[in-house]
Protein backbone atom coordinates (compact mmCIF):
# COMPACT_ATOMS: atom_id res chain seq x y z
CA UNK A 1 0.00 0.00 0.00
CA UNK A 2 2.68 2.45 0.68
CA UNK A 3 4.70 1.64 -2.27
CA UNK A 4 1.34 2.62 -4.46
CA UNK A 5 1.35 5.78 -2.46
CA UNK A 6 4.88 6.66 -3.06
CA UNK A 7 4.16 5.79 -6.87
CA UNK A 8 0.60 8.13 -7.17
CA UNK A 9 3.18 10.83 -5.61
CA UNK A 10 5.74 10.56 -8.20
CA UNK A 11 3.16 10.93 -10.72
CA UNK A 12 1.53 13.57 -9.57
CA UNK A 13 5.28 15.28 -9.07
CA UNK A 14 5.25 16.77 -13.07
CA UNK A 15 1.69 17.41 -13.38
CA UNK A 16 2.07 19.82 -10.25
CA UNK A 17 4.88 21.59 -12.53
CA UNK A 18 2.12 21.43 -15.61
CA UNK A 19 -0.31 23.26 -13.00
CA UNK A 20 2.14 25.95 -11.65
CA UNK A 21 2.44 26.39 -15.87
CA UNK A 22 -1.10 27.25 -15.94
CA UNK A 23 -1.24 29.53 -12.65
CA UNK A 24 1.47 31.67 -14.11
CA UNK A 25 -0.36 31.80 -17.46
CA UNK A 26 -3.56 32.97 -15.52
CA UNK A 27 -1.93 35.58 -13.13
CA UNK A 28 -0.33 36.60 -16.05
CA UNK A 29 -4.06 37.83 -18.23
CA UNK A 30 -4.86 39.14 -14.91
CA UNK A 31 -1.88 41.13 -14.20
CA UNK A 32 -2.18 42.63 -17.93
CA UNK A 33 -5.89 43.58 -17.32
CA UNK A 34 -4.66 45.25 -14.71
CA UNK A 35 -2.52 47.02 -16.62
CA UNK A 36 0.76 45.56 -14.83
CA UNK A 37 2.41 44.32 -18.05
CA UNK A 38 6.03 44.09 -16.29
CA UNK A 39 4.35 41.42 -13.55
CA UNK A 40 2.54 39.94 -16.96
CA UNK A 41 5.65 39.24 -18.77
CA UNK A 42 7.38 37.85 -16.46
CA UNK A 43 4.62 35.64 -14.85
CA UNK A 44 4.65 34.17 -18.60
CA UNK A 45 8.50 33.86 -18.38
CA UNK A 46 8.25 31.87 -14.97
CA UNK A 47 5.40 29.28 -17.20
CA UNK A 48 8.26 28.86 -19.19
CA UNK A 49 10.54 27.57 -16.88
CA UNK A 50 7.51 25.47 -14.97
CA UNK A 51 6.62 24.13 -18.75
CA UNK A 52 10.31 22.63 -19.22
CA UNK A 53 10.86 21.57 -15.56
CA UNK A 54 7.81 19.58 -16.20
CA UNK A 55 8.92 17.39 -19.06
CA UNK A 56 12.13 16.96 -17.68
CA UNK A 57 10.49 15.37 -14.25
CA UNK A 58 8.90 13.51 -15.70
CA UNK A 59 11.63 12.14 -18.09
CA UNK A 60 13.88 11.28 -14.94
CA UNK A 61 11.07 9.57 -12.68
CA UNK A 62 10.06 8.15 -15.92
CA UNK A 63 6.40 9.04 -14.89
CA UNK A 64 5.22 10.31 -18.32
CA UNK A 65 1.77 9.32 -19.81
CA UNK A 66 -0.82 10.52 -22.20
CA UNK A 67 -2.59 12.53 -19.17
CA UNK A 68 0.33 14.30 -18.65
CA UNK A 69 0.95 15.05 -22.55
CA UNK A 70 -2.93 16.64 -22.98
CA UNK A 71 -2.55 18.29 -19.80
CA UNK A 72 0.50 19.88 -20.92
CA UNK A 73 -0.58 21.47 -24.07
CA UNK A 74 -4.34 22.33 -22.05
CA UNK A 75 -2.02 24.73 -19.94
CA UNK A 76 0.71 25.63 -22.60
CA UNK A 77 -2.37 26.97 -24.99
CA UNK A 78 -3.39 29.22 -21.80
CA UNK A 79 -0.20 30.22 -20.82
CA UNK A 80 1.73 30.66 -24.04
CA UNK A 81 -1.31 31.33 -26.43
CA UNK A 82 -4.37 33.54 -24.77
CA UNK A 83 -1.75 35.09 -21.99
CA UNK A 84 0.98 36.51 -24.26
CA UNK A 85 -2.29 36.98 -26.88
CA UNK A 86 -4.22 39.44 -24.55
CA UNK A 87 -0.87 40.41 -23.29
CA UNK A 88 0.92 42.01 -26.26
CA UNK A 89 -3.01 43.74 -27.30
CA UNK A 90 -3.44 45.43 -23.89
CA UNK A 91 0.24 46.83 -24.13
CA UNK A 92 0.39 48.08 -27.34
CA UNK A 93 -1.59 46.26 -30.21
CA UNK A 94 -4.80 48.28 -29.33
CA UNK A 95 -3.19 51.02 -30.66
CA UNK A 96 -4.06 49.61 -34.53
CA UNK A 97 -7.88 48.79 -33.73
CA UNK A 98 -9.28 46.00 -35.70
CA UNK A 99 -6.23 44.87 -37.04
CA UNK A 100 -4.32 44.67 -33.59
CA UNK A 101 -7.17 42.17 -32.74
CA UNK A 102 -6.78 40.19 -35.86
CA UNK A 103 -2.61 40.03 -34.72
CA UNK A 104 -3.03 39.02 -31.40
CA UNK A 105 -5.51 36.42 -32.17
CA UNK A 106 -3.26 35.02 -35.39
CA UNK A 107 -0.56 34.46 -32.37
CA UNK A 108 -3.38 32.63 -30.28
CA UNK A 109 -4.62 30.38 -33.37
CA UNK A 110 -1.25 29.35 -35.23
CA UNK A 111 -0.13 28.65 -31.52
CA UNK A 112 -3.16 26.24 -31.04
CA UNK A 113 -2.44 25.19 -34.34
CA UNK A 114 1.48 24.72 -33.54
CA UNK A 115 0.75 22.45 -30.37
CA UNK A 116 -2.14 20.19 -32.53
CA UNK A 117 0.58 19.64 -35.01
CA UNK A 118 3.14 18.78 -32.23
CA UNK A 119 1.24 16.13 -30.50
CA UNK A 120 0.01 14.16 -33.64
CA UNK A 121 4.03 13.96 -35.29
CA UNK A 122 5.71 10.93 -35.02
CA UNK A 123 9.26 12.14 -36.00
CA UNK A 124 11.34 14.79 -35.79
CA UNK A 125 11.29 14.39 -32.09
CA UNK A 126 15.62 16.00 -31.92
CA UNK A 127 14.01 19.27 -33.70
CA UNK A 128 10.95 20.95 -33.94
CA UNK A 129 9.26 21.52 -36.84
CA UNK A 130 8.27 25.59 -36.46
CA UNK A 131 8.99 27.47 -33.69
CA UNK A 132 7.69 26.36 -30.16
CA UNK A 133 4.98 28.19 -28.86
CA UNK A 134 6.95 28.79 -25.49
CA UNK A 135 9.32 30.22 -27.91
CA UNK A 136 6.70 32.79 -29.50
CA UNK A 137 5.42 33.82 -25.54
CA UNK A 138 9.11 34.59 -24.66
CA UNK A 139 10.01 36.82 -27.52
CA UNK A 140 7.02 38.60 -26.57
CA UNK A 141 7.60 39.05 -22.68
CA UNK A 142 11.03 39.51 -23.49
CA UNK A 143 10.56 42.64 -25.78
CA UNK A 144 7.74 43.71 -23.10
CA UNK A 145 10.23 43.26 -20.01
CA UNK A 146 13.09 45.31 -22.29
CA UNK A 147 10.68 48.03 -23.11
CA UNK A 148 9.52 48.50 -19.03
CA UNK A 149 13.05 48.06 -18.00
CA UNK A 150 14.53 50.65 -19.96
CA UNK A 151 11.43 52.74 -20.32
CA UNK A 152 11.07 52.84 -23.88
CA UNK A 153 7.92 54.21 -25.59
CA UNK A 154 6.21 51.23 -27.12
CA UNK A 155 3.72 53.27 -28.77
CA UNK A 156 6.25 55.39 -30.33
CA UNK A 157 7.32 51.52 -31.72
CA UNK A 158 3.89 50.31 -32.45
CA UNK A 159 4.52 49.04 -35.71
CA UNK A 160 7.51 46.65 -34.27
CA UNK A 161 5.46 45.04 -32.07
CA UNK A 162 2.59 44.54 -34.93
CA UNK A 163 5.14 43.43 -37.42
CA UNK A 164 7.10 40.95 -35.03
CA UNK A 165 3.39 39.27 -33.95
CA UNK A 166 2.91 38.47 -36.89
CA UNK A 167 6.47 36.95 -37.70
CA UNK A 168 6.23 34.70 -34.61
CA UNK A 169 2.68 33.37 -35.59
CA UNK A 170 4.37 32.51 -39.34
CA UNK A 171 7.32 31.00 -37.58
CA UNK A 172 4.99 28.74 -35.51
CA UNK A 173 3.18 26.94 -38.52
CA UNK A 174 6.22 26.72 -40.73
CA UNK A 175 8.05 24.21 -41.60
CA UNK A 176 11.12 25.65 -40.55
CA UNK A 177 13.20 23.54 -37.84
CA UNK A 178 14.45 24.91 -34.48
CA UNK A 179 16.66 22.74 -32.42
CA UNK A 180 15.31 20.56 -29.08
CA UNK A 181 16.80 21.68 -25.78
CA UNK A 182 15.17 18.30 -24.93
CA UNK A 183 17.00 15.50 -27.43
CA UNK A 184 19.83 14.61 -25.08
CA UNK A 185 18.74 12.13 -22.92
CA UNK A 186 18.45 12.93 -18.88
CA UNK A 187 21.06 10.04 -17.96
CA UNK A 188 24.01 11.44 -19.87
CA UNK A 189 26.77 12.30 -17.99
CA UNK A 190 27.87 15.90 -17.62
CA UNK A 191 31.50 16.98 -17.85
CA UNK A 192 33.12 19.34 -15.80
CA UNK A 193 33.56 21.76 -18.45
CA UNK A 194 29.76 21.30 -19.35
CA UNK A 195 28.65 22.06 -15.88
CA UNK A 196 30.74 25.16 -14.89
CA UNK A 197 29.62 26.43 -18.89
CA UNK A 198 25.70 25.96 -17.27
CA UNK A 199 26.79 27.42 -13.90
CA UNK A 200 28.06 30.55 -15.59
CA UNK A 201 25.01 30.41 -17.73
CA UNK A 202 22.79 30.45 -14.38
CA UNK A 203 25.13 33.30 -12.92
CA UNK A 204 24.70 35.38 -15.90
CA UNK A 205 20.51 34.92 -16.08
CA UNK A 206 20.41 35.86 -12.19
CA UNK A 207 22.76 38.92 -12.68
CA UNK A 208 21.18 40.63 -15.35
CA UNK A 209 17.73 38.81 -16.74
CA UNK A 210 16.95 41.95 -17.78
CA UNK A 211 19.23 41.57 -20.51
CA UNK A 212 19.83 37.81 -21.19
CA UNK A 213 16.64 36.04 -20.79
CA UNK A 214 15.19 38.44 -24.01
CA UNK A 215 18.82 37.44 -25.70
CA UNK A 216 18.09 33.90 -25.12
CA UNK A 217 14.46 34.19 -26.62
CA UNK A 218 15.62 35.92 -29.62
CA UNK A 219 18.61 34.15 -30.69
CA UNK A 220 16.42 30.70 -30.36
CA UNK A 221 13.52 32.55 -32.87
CA UNK A 222 16.17 33.25 -35.20
CA UNK A 223 18.36 30.38 -35.01
CA UNK A 224 15.68 28.23 -36.71
CA UNK A 225 15.72 30.60 -39.99
CA UNK A 226 19.57 31.03 -39.82
CA UNK A 227 20.13 27.55 -39.82
CA UNK A 228 17.49 26.96 -42.73
CA UNK A 229 19.25 29.73 -44.75
CA UNK A 230 23.15 28.56 -44.38
CA UNK A 231 21.79 24.57 -45.18
CA UNK A 232 19.86 26.57 -48.65
CA UNK A 233 23.35 28.19 -49.68
CA UNK A 234 25.48 25.26 -48.72
CA UNK A 235 23.02 23.13 -51.02
CA UNK A 236 23.48 25.71 -53.76
CA UNK A 237 26.68 26.19 -53.46
CA UNK A 238 26.82 22.46 -53.53
CA UNK A 239 25.27 22.35 -57.25
CA UNK A 240 27.36 24.74 -58.42
CA UNK A 241 30.45 22.94 -57.70
CA UNK A 242 28.80 19.88 -59.20
CA UNK A 243 27.85 21.88 -62.00
CA UNK A 244 31.34 23.37 -62.80
CA UNK A 245 32.54 19.86 -62.29
CA UNK A 246 30.29 18.53 -64.82
CA UNK A 247 30.97 21.36 -67.17
CA UNK A 248 34.86 20.65 -66.57
CA UNK A 249 34.19 16.90 -67.78
CA UNK A 250 32.54 17.44 -70.57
Amino acid sequence: MKNNRNNRAVYILPNLFTTANIVAGFYSILAAHNGNFLLSAWAIIFAVLFDNLDGKVARLTHTESQFGVEYDSLSDLISFGVAPSFLVYTFVLNDFGRLGIIASFLFLLTGALRLARFNVQNSHRDSFIGLPIPGGAAVIASLIIVSMRYGIDSHKYDVFFLVMTYILAFLMISTVKFRSLKSKGTTEKISIRTFALIILFLSLLVFKPYIFIPAIAIIYMISGPVEYLYKVLIRIKGGVAYERKKNNHI
